[in-house]
């Protein structure tokens, strides 16, 4: 038995351990964390096997993948965590989650600029659907969009302002003050669940994901 075995076998046994000395009439009630993790990469199959190594056993009863967006050019890769709808910095913390989501982006090289590089997204909870888009600056809701009514909104960030357009209940980053233009980059969005972040400007918007 390797380390990384012998640690995932201890956390599996007291996560477990936990879960049953919970008395049944509270275990129902205790709502699971909405985790959401993002991971932009140009070598895909790889980035899927070290998602299904490392990922599942802390995603509760469901470990689900959304619809993949391709990028065209050179971008910047990496890994956006967010629980329950707030951005979370994986790098600093003693978690096991956060460790495997370190050894996730080292073992991708995802410091370096991707090329073509595909969007993968993991969540642990289906989405309710939702006719509007809420909008994130620093992890404080600021505005929610709707998508049954075309128009072009501009959203204050931490760098400058950006430009969004909903149209056809689609919603699309047109313009953002930001250096690498990825979310500008980013395929429209209009499936519950999907995600528009901008790290820079530290806006994110996000469709239909429960809170």
């Amino acid at each position: 038995m390797d380390r990384r075995e012998f640690f995932k076998l201890g956390f599996l046994q007291v996560k477990d351990h936990a879960r049953k000395s919970v008395p049944e009439a509270i275990r129902k009630e205790i709502t699971p964390v909405v985790l959401d993790v993002s991971i932009l990469t140009d070598r895909v199959a790889r980035a899927e096997e070290l998602a299904d190594e490392l990922l599942p056993e802390h995603f509760g009863e469901r470990f689900l993948r959304l619809k993949q967006s391709r990028f065209t050019g050179m971008y910047p890769g990496g890994v956006l965590l967010f629980e329950q709808n707030r951005l979370r910095d994986y790098h600093d913390g003693a978690s096991l989650f956060y460790a495997a989501l370190r050894e996730l982006e080292e073992g991708l090289a995802l410091r370096e600029l991707q090329t073509d590089p595909v969007l993968l997204r993991f969540i642990n909870i289906v989405p309710a659907f939702s006719r509007s888009a809420d909008v994130f600056h620093r992890n404080r809701l600021v505005k929610a969009l709707s998508l049954h009514e075309d128009g072009r909104y501009e959203i204050d960030g931490s760098l400058g302002t950006m430009v969004v357009v909903v149209a056809g209940q689609r919603l699309k980053v047109i313009s953002s003050p930001c250096r690498h233009q990825t979310c500008v980059a980013h395929p429209a969005i209009i499936t519950p669940g999907q995600r528009i972040t901008c790290v820079p400007n530290e806006i994110s918007i996000a469709i239909g994901m429960p809170v």
